[in-house]
C-alpha cells in the first residue's frame, strides 16, 4: 500500500466531538515558525499529543483514542495536530516526509477546508482534499506537503507516525 483515503473514518458523534474540542477556546495550541525543518515559510500552530514516547496532552483521550483504536496502532511515534490560518492565498509546505524509515503516517481531516495534502508517487501528485472525517493513511517514505485554505479560517488536521 502506498496511500488510502477513507471517508467517514469515525462515527459522526465521535468526529463532531473531536471538532468540538479541538475549536474550544480553551484548547492549546503553540506556534511554530516553520511547517518543516527545512522551509522558510510563515509558520502554523500545533499541539502535541504524543511526543517524546509519552503522552502529552489532556485531550489525548477524547481526541486521539478514537481514531488509534479503528486505525489498530501497534506503536506510537508520534501525534500531533497541525493548524493552517487563513492568509488569504495559498501557501505550501515544503516536500517532506515525516520520518526516514519505515513507518506509516496518517492524517485525519477535522474540519473541512479547500485546503488540501499533496501526496508524490512516482512523480506523479495525488492532491487529496480536507473533509472533516476522512482518514488518510500512507506509507512513512512518501513524501507529501499541506497547501493552506482560503475559504475560512484554519485548516485543522491531526498527523499520526505509528508503526501497525
Amino acid at each position: 500500500m502506498k496511500y488510502k483515503i477513507i471517508d467517514n473514518f469515525l462515527p459522526e458523534e465521535v468526529s463532531e466531538n473531536i471538532k468540538k474540542d479541538m475549536y474550544s477556546k480553551w484548547f492549546p495550541w503553540y506556534f511554530s515558525e516553520h511547517m518543516t525543518l527545512t522551509s522558510n515559510d510563515s509558520g502554523f500552530f500545533c499541539h502535541a499529543f504524543y511526543y517524546f514516547h509519552k503522552q502529552s496532552s489532556h485531550y489525548f483521550e477524547s481526541c486521539v483514542t478514537p481514531i488509534i483504536n479503528k486505525l489498530d496502532v501497534k506503536a506510537i511515534i508520534e501525534i500531533r495536530a497541525n493548524l493552517m490560518t487563513n492568509k488569504f492565498e495559498r501557501y505550501e509546505s515544503d516536500w517532506h516526509c515525516d520520518r526516514d524509515y519505515d513507518c506509516k503516517t496518517g492524517i485525519y481531516y477535522v474540519n473541512d477546508s479547500n485546503g488540501y495534502t499533496v501526496l508524490l508517487d512516482n512523480d506523479k501528485e495525488i492532491n487529496v482534499p480536507c473533509k472533516q472525517n476522512t482518514m488518510l493513511v500512507f506509507d512513512g517514505d512518501l513524501k507529501h506537503k499541506a497547501v493552506s485554505q482560503t475559504d475560512n479560517e484554519r485548516r485543522v488536521v491531526i498527523n499520526f507516525n505509528y508503526f501497525d
